[in-house]
């Protein structure tokens, strides 16, 4: 009989987590793309939508059947500590987490050493890693918020989140949910990670960012 990872198989998931270490707008943005496309696939199907839990609060009894982790490719020692912090005070549990990698350059090298340290941290407290995705946008991606989500900017980066939203609305691993739902699960890495990258030359990526960028902050 074929053994099935932990991590794919299906649980709905009741409670879920949303961290970003560190605190920036980036990673403050593609939480809340993700949180709420979530939301608005739980009201086309008429389902449950997975309580917030903060497991920020001080609060010893925190616990979550999901954690989704938003990082940058400059995690460093300090954000490990508090991951694994937060990790520990899910005691044994089966809580399937998820990750979110912020890239500063239009390749995903600079997201398999957080990618690999996060892991393996969970797989130390028999933790369920589900893979996630690496964003390959650089920094000022939070500009983007107003812009049509399935638009020329942001659609590259809103298909690989719905790959991550399907994947903690199935409560498994990215690719078994790719697998589940008929997918192609091709693009998907041995973390199980999937890639994004703008959908525009580097130069005109730059140049859209810092004028989307200035006009939000002109309008603040």
């Amino acid at each position: 009989m074929e053994t099935i990872a932990r991590g794919d198989v299906p649980k709905t998931l009741q409670t879920i987590a949303y961290i970003s270490i560190p605190n920036s707008a980036d990673l403050e943005f593609l939480l809340w793309d993700l949180q709420d496309a979530i939301a608005a696939y739980a009201q086309l199907s008429g389902t449950v939508l997975p309580r917030p839990v903060d497991l920020k609060a001080d609060d010893d009894d925190a616990a979550a059947d999901g954690l989704v982790l938003a990082v940058d490719d400059a995690f460093d020692d300090g954000a490990m500590i508090t991951v694994e912090q937060m990790l520990d005070r899910l005691g044994n549990a089966e809580t399937r987490v998820y990750v979110v990698v912020q890239v500063a350059h239009r390749s995903t090298e600079g997201a398999h050493m957080p990618v690999k340290r996060l892991r393996e941290a969970c797989e130390l407290r028999k933790l369920t890693w589900c893979g996630g995705v690496a964003i390959c946008a650089g920094s000022g991606i939070a500009a983007l918020r107003h812009s049509p989500r399935m638009g020329l900017l942001r659609r590259p980066f809103s298909e690989a989140m719905d790959k991550l939203v399907g994947a903690v609305r199935m409560g498994c691993s990215v690719e078994h949910a790719q697998r589940l739902g008929g997918g192609s699960a091709e693009d998907i890495d041995t973390n199980g990670m999937v890639c994004a990258e703008p959908a525009v030359p580097a130069p005109i990526w730059r140049g859209v960012l810092k004028h989307l960028g200035a006009r939000t902050q002109s309008i603040i």
